[in-house]
């Protein structure tokens, strides 16, 4: 039975931990408190993502990014604490794209991940996920689909399908609210025994004695040691805690990519702004394709208000692109490197994107046009400040409008990712061994080496329930060699 040190209890981390702990001797160490039995953990568990983002202390503070090229840091919505990420996110599941995953096996010789690889691990996925009714639509909702119906698009599609269209979207939920990683795996293995849960335990760097890791080293001091570490500590702290241990891959940290997404803020008309308490605020997506590739525009609905505005709005059209090509970076801040990293989105720097968010944005704009929305809005405007959107007609005005509101889906990947041994920005292999360490692997969404046309959470699952059952696998092997030549087939 081997000790195994797991970092990071989020989307990834939970799932990791519960599966190991089914043989071996597991650690889970957690930077955050555990919200489980206080009124934050109560607005937590709502099916609606609404009290979740009115929780600030249930994201990590400090933590800051830039979205586009030379803009101001913002902060950066990162769950913090047990379920991490999972805990706090609109709990909206998405494969994403079957091309998605071929890409992986195409440009980044990732044959293990093709989408003929891990489809089955998404329908055994599906088992767990749940819709709302068409008769349980929010006003939004049911304005988006019938206005895709209005503008020739098929409706009552089947999102976990590549088919574009609108539809109802299935979540991580169930008739008790939120199921996170941490409910749905962790809590269960903890009762059971199977796991040791440590919170406020954010860890500095790996234990090393040359190339191999033995162990990792706590912010205040503490070392521990372990057979093997798995690191589960997402997008941003996971190449943190690499670029921290001297790990010298010249990709750690590179590659970052999220899904860019712009907001189109309502006022609602008198009977259809009620915001149903604990009941799910966004329940039907359109997902389109632009004039450069399928399936790579999707339109969310949200009823409620996150912010304060004049006049006031009571619900949200979000507009995002799916398939992203600019990429950022994550790196230690050198005035304080083991603080938060600085985090440069540098979302659409290429051209490519941009024209699709431009895209996306006219077909929101189309779709608010039409009579099912035309029926609840009183008024469209695009800041707090009640601009409306006629005023994107202004080339001048759209520009100010992207660099001063582009916001992200929190759908970070790609800064330790997969790939070859002979690739240079590749930081893990197929199995999330790092490159040039030894007992040490990196198992969450920083591995993802591009965005998927979907949120990540259900994803991320898929590569955890994966990268869990390889690491099984090759513990249970008696040499590397043998570890080296098994097909990941989970």
């Amino acid at each position: 039975m081997a000790r195994i040190i797991v970092v990071g209890a989020g989307s990834a981390g939970c799932i990791v931990a519960a599966r190991l702990g089914e043989d071996h001797d597991v650690v889970l160490l957690e930077g955050g408190p555990d919200w489980q039995g206080t009124e934050t953990g109560d607005r937590l568990a709502s099916a609606n993502w609404m009290d979740a983002m009115v929780s600030p202390e249930a994201f990590d503070p400090g933590l800051l990014a830039t979205r586009l090229e030379g803009d101001a840091p913002r902060q950066y919505h990162r769950g913090r604490g047990v379920g991490g990420s999972s805990s706090v996110n609109a709990m909206l599941a998405l494969p994403g794209l079957p091309r998605d995953y071929d890409r992986w096996a195409e440009h980044f010789g990732l044959n293990e991940w093709s989408w003929e690889a891990v489809a089955p691990t998404f329908e055994r996925l599906r088992a767990d996920l749940v819709a709302t009714q068409p008769e349980d639509y929010t006003p939004m909702d049911r304005a988006l689909v019938e206005a895709a119906g209005v503008l020739g698009m098929t409706t009552g599609v089947d999102t976990l399908t590549p088919d574009n269209g609108a539809g109802t979207l299935w979540r991580n939920a169930d008739e008790n609210g939120r199921r996170s990683s941490a409910e749905a795996y962790l809590r269960p293995a903890v009762a059971a025994g199977r796991v040791e849960l440590r919170t406020d335990s954010r860890v500095e760097r790996l234990l090393r004695e040359g190339d191999a890791v033995v162990g990792v080293v706590l912010v205040d001091g503490t070392e521990l040691r372990a057979d093997q570490v798995v690191l589960a500590a997402g997008t941003i702290e996971t190449p943190a805690i690499l670029l921290r241990s001297g790990c010298d891959r010249p990709g750690v940290g590179k590659g970052l990519q999220d899904h860019p997404a712009a907001s189109i803020l309502l006022s609602l008309r008198p009977g259809h702004q009620e915001v149903r308490e604990g009941k799910p605020c966004i329940n039907a997506v359109v997902r389109a394709s632009s004039s450069v590739e399928y399936g790579d525009i999707h339109l969310l609905p949200m009823q409620g208000a996150l912010s304060e505005s004049s006049p006031q709005h009571h619900a949200v059209v979000m507009a995002a692109v799916m398939t992203v090509t600019s990429t950022g970076e994550v790196r230690l801040n050198p005035d304080d490197p083991s603080g938060p990293p600085v985090i440069a989105e540098r979302m659409l720097t290429t051209e490519r994107d941009r024209q699709v968010m431009r895209e996306a944005v006219d077909l929101a704009r189309r779709v608010l046009e039409t009579p099912p929305f035309q029926e609840i809005v009183e008024e469209a405007f695009i800041d707090a400040a009640g601009t409306p959107v006629s005023a994107l007609d202004d080339p001048e005005a759209y520009e100010a409008w992207l660099s001063s509101s582009i916001g992200d889906y929190f759908h970070a990947v790609g800064t330790a990712r997969m790939g070859r041994a002979d690739d240079p920005d590749a930081v893990v292999d197929q199995r999330g061994r790092v490159l040039g360490l030894d007992n040490v692997r990196v198992i969450d969404c920083s591995i993802i080496p591009e965005v998927p046309a979907a949120n990540t959470h259900l994803p991320v699952v898929m590569v955890a329930e994966r990268l869990s059952a390889a690491l099984l696998e090759d513990l249970a092997t008696s040499t590397t060699e043998g570890a080296t030549d098994r097909v990941l087939s989970v």
